[in-house]
């Protein structure tokens, strides 16, 4: 598993963890080890073993394709893997983005179209600044 990969699941590990208000400790007690694992788990810094990471999703009650990218992401994901180490999106970045993308759907009407038109500003305002 790439560093990336590792990083994403890390990330997917911790937020769904957070979400369901467990400690490390208490989900590396549910599944058999260490916090300090989960702790190195979520970071990337470790590879999460398959046995482990199915462990994990059943403890957090999520689907185990809900810990990587979707199919539909793969063709980005597969650019960002090959890219140049200074082209590549790191995986806070594409937390980042993810995260952009479920506050959009969560919003609706106004709300969104807020967000919408803040994000667009950001890009025109970079745009216009590197010209």
């Amino acid at each position: 598993m790439s560093v990336e990969i590792r990083k994403y699941v890390g990330n997917r590990i911790r937020e769904y963890r957070k979400s369901k208000k467990m400690t490390q400790k208490y989900l590396g007690d549910k599944i058999g080890v260490r916090h300090n694992t989960i702790s190195s788990y979520e970071n990337g810094t470790n590879e999460t073993e398959l046995d482990i990471l199915f462990k994990i999703a059943d403890v957090l009650e999520r689907p185990i394709d809900d810990f990587f990218p979707s199919k539909t992401n793969n063709n980005n994901l597969e650019r960002a893997l090959k890219a140049s180490d200074d082209e590549k999106l790191s995986a806070d970045d594409l937390m980042l983005i993810k995260e952009i993308t479920e506050k959009a759907l969560e919003l609706e009407g106004e709300e969104r179209k807020k967000l919408m038109s803040n994000i667009k500003f950001a890009v025109n305002f970079f745009d216009q600044s590197n010209e």
